[in-house]
């Protein structure tokens, strides 16, 4: 099966504004990201979804393909789906947040060796939850049934007794679900927990979550302070 990758990247970041140019290394976050995707064998063909010149700009002066979309989007789905109608041709297709500039290649394995097994509508990973990070709400837990299907997204800590699991945000949609997930209404529990895969849950559609263990990835930027940590981690591991 073929796969393909799509990094959606928005300029407007209300925490860290201008966050896919910020400069890692001498290069902007969003490069990193997409050299990452284009170096992963589980990759036929990668793209960077934008709203603005300048991101694209600078994926295309790094060699790279960049789309541009448009800046009303509400969620990253949405935003991949516009970039697969005039990029994608067919297959399976991958959305990689543009904010985690260096995604654990194991975990990117995972998700597309899940999706080739060709059982579920959406594939994500998880792995096991640090103690601490059950009653982090920006930690977002997934509980899952016998067969590692997904039954419900929460930023509380779920099943309540654990163990618990931490959602990563890689999401890899089978053939035809990327434009059925972008042409869902947002549901109640959405709107409850404001996490958009639980449209999907609520929409009856299936997700395969994959078991990964926390690697060696710095992780995703959301703040300056995350900046600064994936900053200090890129100079150590790739000098």
């Amino acid at each position: 099966m073929k796969i393909s990758a799509i990094i959606p990247a928005r300029k407007g970041a209300t925490r860290l504004p201008d966050k896919p140019l910020a400069d890692i290394g001498g290069e902007p976050m969003i490069v990193h990201t997409w050299r990452a995707a284009v170096a992963h064998p589980g990759f036929d063909r990668v793209c960077v979804a934008t709203d603005h010149a300048a991101i694209a700009d600078a994926v295309v002066a790094a060699g790279g393909e960049a789309v541009m979309t448009a800046d009303t989007h509400a969620t990253g789905t949405d935003r991949c789906q516009e970039a697969w109608n005039t990029w994608g041709d067919e297959g399976a297709v991958v959305n990689l947040q543009g904010d985690e500039p260096f995604p654990d290649p194991e975990h990117l394995a995972a998700v597309c060796a899940a999706l080739r097994e060709g059982q579920w509508d959406i594939v994500s990973a998880m792995r096991p939850a640090a103690p601490e990070e059950a009653t982090m709400s920006h930690r977002v837990k997934v509980a899952v049934n016998a067969h590692q299907r997904a039954l419900y997204f929460s930023r509380s800590p779920i099943p309540s007794g654990g163990p618990h699991h931490v959602h990563i945000g890689i999401y890899g949609y089978a053939p035809g679900a990327l434009s059925h997930c972008a042409a869902l209404p947002a549901g109640s529990l959405e709107r409850s927990e404001k996490l958009e895969q639980l449209r999907w849950l609520e929409a009856g559609m299936s997700i395969g979550m994959v078991t990964v263990q926390d690697g060696h990835s710095p992780g995703s930027v959301d703040t300056h302070e995350d900046l600064e940590k994936v900053r200090k981690w890129h100079a150590i591991n790739r000098a």
